[in-house]
């Protein structure tokens, strides 16, 4: 009789045993679910309501405050070594640019346009090739495009953690065919 009372003692502490890692593990999954839950609501919950472009936008100025501008020094001027030749949308036709960038903030700022020129051709080529037929047509073309692609090779620097230093874009030779 002694031995059934022992085991009976045994198999009820094996019982609260198991009962206890139950409800430990179900506390900790519902302290790490409402953890989450609170993640996703308040930290993330800042970009509710914006659109992926917005979104990008704001990280954009973000960033470009968070880089410190370079003191003004000699203005300098490139021009990007090959000319860009996309296709117009929508028409049979073709232009070709050659473009220059101009910076005020010296030799330290040409230097790292210099190094991301590869990445700068990609965005202005990807920009160029999203040119219309009409667009081209107004009389306001050249200082508008020049205007957007000032912020694409910006945007170049800035996802490189460099100020965004470029503050003009000419068409140094312009063809449409």
């Amino acid at each position: 009789m002694a031995k059934d009372k022992d085991v009976e003692e045994g198999a009820e502490e094996g019982r609260s045993k198991k009962t206890l890692i139950i409800i430990i593990v179900t506390t900790l999954l519902i302290l790490g679910g409402g953890g989450a839950g609170v993640y996703f609501f308040l930290l993330s919950g800042d970009d509710e309501g914006m659109g992926s472009d917005d979104v990008l936008s704001a990280e954009r100025a973000e960033a470009a405050t968070l880089i410190a501008e370079p003191e003004i020094g000699e203005t300098l001027y490139y021009e990007l070594d090959n000319s860009f030749t996309v296709n117009i949308l929508d028409s049979g036709k073709m232009m070709q640019v050659k473009l220059a960038l101009r910076t005020p903030y010296g030799k330290e700022m040409m230097d790292k346009i210099v190094a991301h020129e590869f990445g700068m051709r990609a965005a202005l080529l990807e920009e160029l090739s999203k040119i219309s037929e009409e667009r081209i047509t107004a009389i306001d073309f050249r200082k508008s495009a020049a205007e957007e692609l000032r912020l694409v090779a910006n945007s170049v620097l800035e996802e490189q953690k460099i100020y965004s230093g470029i503050d003009l874009v000419l068409f140094t030779e312009f063809l449409v065919q």
